[in-house]
């Protein structure tokens, strides 16, 4: 599972630099904000397993991430800190 996140990275940083050279457009735009939300669950998720917590990851966590973006992973947290 983690040789999948860090190819999403990989995808990821390929797309910033590929909009950074020129002019992003909207697709573009989702896309890095869908699959930055993404990596930012899965780095969340790994850190957060140093203190004992863990979001699991499955359809619904990623359909939440996908739509907002990192705000969504912190949302996640908060309801994970939370018991919720």
């Amino acid at each position: 599972m983690t040789l999948v996140f860090l190819g999403l990275l990989l995808v990821l940083m390929a797309l910033v630099i590929r909009s950074t050279l020129g002019q992003p457009n909207l697709f573009l735009r989702a896309m890095i904000h869908v699959l930055g939300g993404i990596v930012g669950l899965w780095l969340v998720d790994l850190l957060l397993s140093i203190l004992g917590l863990e979001i699991p990851i499955n359809v619904f966590t990623i359909l939440i991430v996908g739509l907002l973006g990192f705000p969504g992973v912190v949302t996640l947290s908060i309801l994970q800190f939370l018991g919720i």
